[in-house]
């Protein structure tokens, strides 16, 4: 069935991106181009692949989409509020002095924070956000919920980052992107730093997850086998550019472009 432009979560046309290598030097024009003519689209239900070795731009990329990089030209056009961002590393985006309940908790008082002040100015916008856990123990509840939904239990709660295993704070780190209901996550190789046994638990649960809670995915990693095993649709990115694109059966089996076909070679 042919789906249709409401099922859009992501466009991205003909991007553009550039950085500066020295912004002391004001001797020449050290504006470097990262990432050339990049267009891809996102849909409803996705976990689309982003592949490429180190330097390839991947996690460029994810960068510009989330606002962070605004060094570019094209058009990058969001269907849903922005996505939330799920790291390799979560022990160094989780708070160390703060409780896993504490860290979990946040992102639900400051959404009511920025919810508070888009209903003063839009009253229209009061529907939107009537979900939002308002009491205390509104949000607590909320963070229960969601860490059952990573599968871990009440215990944790109570427990620090550095109390836990790597899995166990990648899970956390989990709960933290999706517990504010985002339709839309970008994942930058979020299970590499992981053993295999664990790793797969990782993949597993995120494909739970996206059936849960209706997500979509991109999913950047230079694991063509981490690749295959979760994604619907893949990219293939050197060099800045998109070399190759398609679903993952298809790019896969039939690679038409060199470098996809080494990537391959070497994953085997």
């Amino acid at each position: 069935m042919k789906m249709s432009d409401h099922d859009l979560i992501l466009e991205v046309r003909h991007l553009n991106s550039f950085y500066e290598e020295d912004l002391t030097d004001f001797s020449h024009d050290d504006r470097q181009q990262v990432l050339r003519d990049v267009s891809f689209e996102i849909r409803k239900g996705d976990i689309l692949g982003l592949v490429g070795e180190s330097g390839s731009g991947k996690t460029t990329l994810a960068r510009v989409i989330l606002g962070i990089v605004k060094d570019y030209n094209g058009e990058v056009i969001h269907h849903t509020s922005l996505p939330q961002m799920v790291f390799q590393d979560p022990f160094s985006s989780l708070n160390p002095a703060r409780t896993i309940g504490w860290i979990l908790e946040e992102p639900l008082r400051a959404l009511q924070k920025r919810a508070d002040k888009q209903v003063r100015a839009d009253a229209a916008a009061k529907e939107i956000y009537d979900w939002i856990p308002r009491t205390k123990e509104q949000r607590r509840e909320a963070v229960r919920e969601v860490l059952h939904a990573v599968g871990l239990d009440d215990e944790y709660l109570e427990r620090r980052p550095w109390e836990l295993s790597g899995g166990q704070r990648q899970r956390v780190s989990i709960a933290s992107a999706v517990i504010t209901r985002p339709q839309f996550i970008i994942a930058d190789e979020p299970v590499s730093a992981l053993d295999v046994t664990i790793q797969a638990q990782i993949l597993e649960l995120l494909v739970d997850l996206k059936e849960h809670y209706n997500l979509s995915y991109l999913f950047i990693s230079h694991d063509l086998n981490v690749i295959y095993q979760i994604c619907n649709r893949v990219i293939v990115m050197q060099h800045g550019q998109i070399v190759e694109q398609g679903d993952v059966e298809q790019v896969y089996r039939r690679p038409q472009h060199e470098y996809t076909k080494a990537l391959l070679d070497s994953a085997l």
